[in-house]
């Protein structure tokens, strides 16, 4: 025997406990009814069987409501058409766990279409393109199989859906429905959902020959008369707050699910033809594209602008790098053009220095050259002068030629002076200033022009004379012979 144990129990915990393992899956209340009776009531047994620890709850909801209680989170998985699926899994996050796989489709994601029908021998509309003017018979504008395929069949034809949906007759899933309403003549063609007019005829609610397919399409992925392309069937989707274990459990059910009605749950891997039909109707996630606004254009071509922003981001930086580069060497260049303008500069001016010096040293050769050579005849003339003198003392004294003798003594010995003197200038020689009587320089001046010959043509011609008068003891500190020189050149 045990001993007897008591338990005592939290209500309130319990409770907690049991809402925080509910889990909710919202379906869409216009499936195609019969997935309702064949597939759906297996479907969410089989996931209770295979998941005991949760607690699962499922809702039919409108189009309206299943879009809203994917927006308000309340539930956490939903089943829906695989349009309504593409519609709302972007801005949703909604995740594609399994596609059913009915029998009569070779592929889950080539399975449901719509059919054009029109009433047996009505010769009006052979083709889509003479539903122009054609009044249509529809279940409901939202209904992906009754109406969204065949609108993108419509549009492939270049019609206007908007403009037949527009005086379009709905039935709303319910009675008289589309087929009944074709035959009765009220409106001039019925949109069907793929393989729902085999099934009427099957189940004897019409007769084979009472409706004809409107170009029908030659394929053989679904065993069914069909007027338009082939999309995903009914998607089975988990939303982003479904936890990641539960999402796995959910998915390991369903393909471990053996057929129940007309199939079973399978997987369709590509949902591309569903946007691209969202897309050419502008619907669903494609909807800013009707509107033209500034607004729905940016929202449009977002990608193409966000990449425009980053090429002028990096465009604007690429130059900002390179104006910094070319500002650098820019900078570098002038310095360096700057000094090597200061060295053209410095290396003109040394060759100016160098050729002055060059000049000066030619000139020096030069005059020391030619004083050399021009002091040894003056010598010779002073010397010839003195020996004349000397003669001519000896012998008859003539005034006139004293007189001569002494002025070529004179003017030798003073031409003498003024190559001695070039001489030191050649030879860069100290000056030597001397105290000097400004009067006896004057007073040489003027007696060596009044015996220059050509002074005194040139003022007898202009009637000119020539004086000069001093002060005595007029004296100045400097070079005699250079002295005399500028006074005789003025």
């Amino acid at each position: 025997m045990f001993p007897e144990t008591t338990v005592s129990v939290n209500k309130e915990a319990v409770a907690g406990k049991i809402k925080g393992n509910t889990v909710r899956v919202g379906i869409l209340d216009t499936i195609d009814p019969w997935f309702f009776v064949w597939s759906f009531g297996d479907t969410m047994e089989h996931l209770r069987r295979q998941i005991p620890h949760k607690t699962i709850k499922s809702s039919e909801l409108s189009y309206q409501q299943l879009e809203k209680a994917i927006e308000n989170k309340s539930i956490d998985f939903f089943i829906a058409p695989s349009g309504f699926f593409a519609k709302v899994a972007e801005d949703s996050g909604a995740r594609h766990l399994a596609t059913f796989h009915r029998e009569s489709a070779l592929d889950p994601g080539k399975a449901v279409g719509s059919v054009f029908v029109k009433k047996k021998g009505d010769s009006r509309f052979q083709s889509l393109k003479d539903l122009k003017k054609a009044v249509l018979s529809i279940s409901a504008p939202t209904s992906f199989e009754g109406w969204i395929i065949a609108a993108g069949e419509l549009l492939k034809e270049g019609l206007e859906p908007e403009s037949l949906l527009s005086k379009a007759i709905f039935t709303g899933y319910g009675l008289p429905d589309v087929a009944t309403l074709v035959l009765n003549g009220s409106p001039d063609v019925g949109i069907l959902k793929a393989c729902e007019l085999e099934r009427l005829i099957l189940e004897g609610t019409i007769n084979r020959d009472d409706l004809e397919v409107i170009e029908e399409k030659n394929q053989n992925l679904l065993k069914c008369k069909v007027s338009s392309e082939l999309y995903p069937d009914v998607v089975f989707a988990s939303l982003p707050h479904a936890g990641s274990d539960l999402v796995r459990d959910f998915s390991v059910a369903l393909f471990t699910m053996p057929k129940v009605g007309e199939g079973r749950w399978g997987f369709a891997s590509d949902f591309g033809n569903v946007n691209s039909l969202y897309r050419s109707l502008k619907m669903g996630p494609y909807e800013y594209l009707k509107d033209s606004a500034p607004s729905a254009l940016i929202y449009k071509y977002r990608f193409f602008f966000y990449g425009l922003a980053a090429l002028i981001i990096l465009g604007s930086a690429y130059i900002i790098s390179v104006q910094r580069i070319v500002n650098s060497r820019t900078k570098a260049l002038r310095e360096a053009l700057t000094k090597a303008h200061e060295a053209q500069e410095e290396a003109r001016a040394s060759q100016e220095k160098l050729y002055q010096l060059e000049k000066a040293g030619v000139v020096q050769e030069l005059s020391a050259m030619f004083a050399h050579e021009a002091h040894q005849p003056i010598a010779s003339l002073m010397n010839y002068a003195g020996g004349l003198r000397m003669y001519l003392k000896q012998e008859q004294k003539d005034p006139l030629v004293e007189e001569a003798l002494t002025e070529i003594s004179s003017q030798a010995d003073r031409l003498s002076q003024i190559i001695m003197k070039v001489r030191s200038y050649a030879k860069r020689e100290e000056k030597h200033f001397s105290k000097i009587d400004l009067s006896a320089v004057v007073s040489n001046v003027m007696r060596h022009v009044e015996k220059t010959k050509n002074s005194r043509v040139s003022f007898k011609k202009k009637n000119l004379s020539l004086s000069a008068s001093s002060k005595s003891e007029t004296y100045v500190f400097g070079d005699s012979l250079e002295l005399e020189l500028v006074l005789v050149n003025l």
